[in-house]
């Protein structure tokens, strides 16, 4: 394989800078999407239970969309073909939200439309890191997620800023941007031919996933849990920054904290994996969230809510790197994406459901300090599942800490722990 430098070792290379550039693009369009939806959404006349109705739609909508992209990456598409349809789609559809006139019917439905394609970037990027990372390496996948967290946490900060001064709805076409710099970038990786000869059964891919591990469906009933209470408190934190007087760029300047101690946590995330296992990392994640968001109902002042942030990007930065891992452990490498797909169906789609119903409900009824006092028994009640679940030497077992990034590919089939 000749290359600049002199074989495959400089071949390695520039795979890992592209995987890691796609990490950095990507960070840049969850920034200018999720820490101002609400505020956006308020600011196109909806109430806070009407928030919640559109969260839930949307979450209806990636429940419904997020397996049939898992399947289409894993036995049709291939992962980056499927990551290339979706951002673009995500683009029109993001447009298409800025361009619908105020009210709850056309806001909702243009919302549904974007979210039910997000299920074809998030996973698929995922999916192609682990690829990236092979078996054995996957526990430094936390490596390769921090570029991510970066540039998610410095995007924050700036369009916090920008927005305070041009008006929230202007996200929507930063979104469209970002999500063009995605598709553009992901031509420049290698194609990942399916694995078209593997017979499914039942339900495809997606039967495949669910009927191998049992493990990974208990994982599945921790993560509700765990994610039900997330989007009940983090849906609302902004709206209660607002509530105490704080503005956009008070929202911006906490969430970029969170963002930017995501980094240091997801690279100390690899190695404390290879020391303690997988298993304590998510356990320690699940705790931080559960403080975190008590935390977020004691406190009153917008900006030390804003600043208290940073748990939320502690707790992310354990929970979502291991998590990863995790399915990856479990699932077979030929099926990454449609376990990563069904992951993210059911920690941002059903439980999303359930968190902004919830969320919605008792912060127009009750206000704020109740929901985040739920949310965190939530997050308790999934570690202690999530304690049973994750008890496979798998993913009890340390590793050993493994410092070169330049990981062989993933052998053809992997073993399912569990």
């Amino acid at each position: 394989m000749p290359t600049v430098g002199g074989g495959a070792r400089a071949l390695r290379v520039r795979s890992a800078v592209g995987v890691q550039v796609l990490f950095v693009l990507f960070g840049l369009v969850i920034a200018a999407f999720f820490p101002f939806f609400a505020p956006y959404l308020r600011s196109r006349g909806l109430r806070p239970e009407e928030i919640g109705g559109v969260l839930s739609v949307m979450a209806a909508a990636r429940i419904l969309a997020n397996p049939v992209w898992g399947h289409l990456a894993d036995t049709t598409l291939g992962r980056r073909s499927a990551l290339r349809v979706g951002t673009a789609l995500a683009a029109a559809f993001a447009l298409l939200l800025f361009a619908v006139p105020d009210g709850l019917v056309p806001v909702a439905t243009a919302a549904a439309l974007l979210a039910g394609v997000g299920g074809a970037l998030g996973p698929n990027i995922d999916a192609i890191a682990l690829a990236h990372l092979g078996e054995e390496r996957m526990e430094r996948y936390g490596f390769i997620r921090a570029w991510e967290s970066l540039s998610y946490a410095v995007a924050t900060l700036v369009l916090g800023v920008v927005l305070d001064r041009v008006g929230v709805r202007w996200m929507l076409p930063a979104y469209a941007a970002g999500s063009l710099l995605v598709l553009a970038w992901s031509g420049a990786l290698d194609r990942d031919p399916p694995a078209r000869a593997e017979r499914h059964g039942r339900l495809g891919a997606v039967g495949r996933v669910l009927r191998g591990s049992p493990r990974y469906r208990a994982f599945l009933a921790a993560s509700l849990l765990l994610w039900t209470g997330f989007a009940a408190a983090w849906n609302f934190i902004a709206l209660r920054i607002e509530d105490r007087g704080g503005g956009l760029a008070t929202i911006g300047v906490g969430i970029a904290l969170g963002g930017a101690v995501e980094v240091p946590v997801m690279l100390a995330s690899s190695r404390l994996a290879a020391r303690l296992g997988l298993r304590a990392v998510y356990l320690a994640g699940a705790a931080v969230y559960a403080l975190g968001f008590l935390v977020w109902g004691l406190l009153s002042d917008p900006l030390l809510l804003s600043l208290s942030a940073a748990l939320e990007g502690m707790g992310f930065g354990l929970l979502f790197t291991s998590g990863v891992a995790i399915v990856g452990k479990l699932v077979r490498p030929t099926l990454h994406a449609t376990g990563l797909s069904l992951l993210g169906t059911v920690g941002f789609g059903i439980a999303q459901i359930l968190g902004s119903l919830l969320g919605g409900f008792v912060y127009g009824r009750l206000g704020s300090a109740p929901v985040y006092a739920v949310a965190s028994g939530l997050a308790w009640m999934a570690a202690a599942v999530a304690w049973f679940a994750l008890d496979a030497p798998a993913l009890r077992r340390p590793e050993p800490v493994r410092l070169p990034l330049a990981p062989e590919a993933a052998p053809p089939h992997g073993s399912e722990a569990g």
